[in-house]
């Protein structure tokens, strides 16, 4: 075995048919696997039925699929995200919620399998209790353990049930930080029973529930390892995670291309990680010289940790199926629908509202919300602000009532808004409604008549929160 078997590289899926002879030549150096960014459903699913078919082995195929194939590959269906999924079944019995988890992560597992996919990097097991967490908020299930841990178990079950291994992310757990792991290295101050009471609780349920696969964050804990070296090349935290906790699956990295790793050589880095006892270097950014370094390095690979884990998975269907898109499509509408969530009945009285559309990004959202609002609104208004506009005060009629519709998206890379919090600082008190189509957390310190929250931007989530209004 070569040094190219412990590594997964990126493989984008827009690029994969321009790009096939770099990717077949991965396959013929050992690697482990790929993991698939972006791309259309056919020509992704058809160029990986090539490389499993050309590997000879199982192929680790894995994707960051926290909301289903959609939110990689075109042609697959997204559902909303972890924290709208959690809403969307408050107050159900556990039974009946149990029956949709189960409807919801099936058709994960089928889509997944359709396109040739069979390792999904979730669930996310990180407990939200920070609010001012930049890149986990709406992609936890909640903000207890209890919460996070029966859905993030319920997906578990459901995932490997269908034949797909499950990934848990990002143990020690990146709930309670307030830096992106992409862009710097967060520091979890919390003691030792405290993470054993809180961050930990999730995980462990997961191992009991023998998670396949565990991703280790790029994250400081001091509490474990007072060397403050990253969780993701720590001895002493995949100790924990192996004896203290009884993990014996497959231990993967977080990208190794993210900002947590500071001035550290990302191949120094990635030796550090797999001698720390890491099974797997997810996304280097350079696969060969990777390759190359450890093999400079003399690092010697051992047995294959992969081998049972590859031989327990699919190849793919890479058949017909009857996986039911459109139907899926529906559902993801529905779950959509059950997830808005309402502070205040200040809506039921508005007249003429004028709809801000505040979008932390410059890209093109709110134009399905303000659609639907039309449809009982004639005499409405709007507009739409990027970040560095300021509020057009004198283009607002004064008979009209503001209502703030914030678009903010948790995405890697991304880091805070600062435009996006002072323009909600300066409509509080003066806009009747807000409604987050992402972050919730962001109307937080709002205080207002009405708060509504959508969870993500989708025009299912548009739709669904216009419905509530119209009403």
């Amino acid at each position: 075995m070569n040094s190219y078997a412990r590594l997964i590289p990126r493989l984008n899926g827009t690029e994969i048919e321009e790009r096939f002879g770099y990717y077949l030549g991965l396959v013929e150096k050992g690697v482990a696997g790929f993991i698939v960014f972006g791309g259309e459903l056919e020509t992704v699913r058809g160029k990986l039925r090539e490389l499993q078919e050309a590997a000879g082995r199982t192929l680790i195929i894995a994707s960051d699929l926290e909301q289903g194939l959609g939110q990689q590959i075109r042609g697959g269906t997204l559902f909303p995200p972890a924290m709208a999924i959690a809403s969307a079944l408050r107050g159900l019995r556990r039974e009946k919620s149990r029956d949709l988890l189960a409807k919801l992560y099936a058709a994960f597992a089928a889509e997944a399998t359709y396109a040739g996919i069979n390792t999904i990097l979730a669930p996310v097991l990180d407990i939200n209790t920070n609010p001012d967490n930049p890149i986990i908020a709406t992609r936890a299930f909640g903000e207890d353990p209890d919460t996070v841990s029966f859905f993030g178990c319920e997906m578990i079950k459901s995932l490997q049930r269908g034949g797909i291994r499950a990934c848990g992310k990002h143990f020690p757990g990146h709930g309670d930080t307030e830096t992106d792991s992409h862009i710097g290295l967060p520091v979890i101050k919390k003691d030792l029973p405290s993470l054993e009471k809180e961050e930990f609780v999730s995980f462990k349920r997961a191992v009991t529930e023998q998670v396949d696969m565990i991703m280790l964050g790029h994250l400081s804990v001091p509490a474990l390892d007072p060397s403050g070296a990253p969780a993701s090349l720590s001895q002493k935290v995949i100790s924990y995670l192996r004896e203290k906790m009884g993990f014996d699956g497959l231990l993967m990295t977080d990208a190794m291309n993210m900002g947590a790793l500071g001035g550290r050589d990302e191949n120094e880095a990635s030796l550090t990680a797999l001698d720390a006892g890491a099974d797997i270097i997810l996304h280097p950014s350079d696969c060969d010289a990777t390759a190359a370094y450890l093999k400079e390095k003399g690092w010697i690979p051992g047995d294959d940790p992969a081998l049972s884990f590859h031989k327990g998975i699919r190849s793919s269907a890479f058949t017909d199926s009857d996986t039911d898109f459109d139907g899926n499509r529906r559902f993801s509408g529905e779950l959509a629908r059950m997830a808005v969530a309402i502070e205040g009945r200040g809506y039921s009285t508005l007249k003429r509202p004028f709809i801000l559309i505040l979008i932390d990004e410059r890209s093109e959202k709110g134009d399905c919300f303000v659609r639907a609002m039309k449809r009982r609104y004639l005499d409405i208004g709007h507009c739409f602000l990027v970040p560095g506009d300021a509020i057009p005060w004198s283009a607002i009629p004064a008979d009209h009532e503001l209502v703030a519709a914030v678009f903010s998206q948790v995405r890697a890379w991304k880091g805070r808004s600062e435009w996006l919090s002072e323009t909600i600082r300066t409509l509080e008190g003066k806009a009747r409604l807000f409604i987050s189509f992402g972050n919730p957390y962001l109307l937080r310190n709002v205080k207002t008549t009405t708060k509504i929250y959508a969870y993500w931007d989708s025009d299912s989530a548009q739709e669904a929160a216009a419905e509530k209004i119209l009403r």
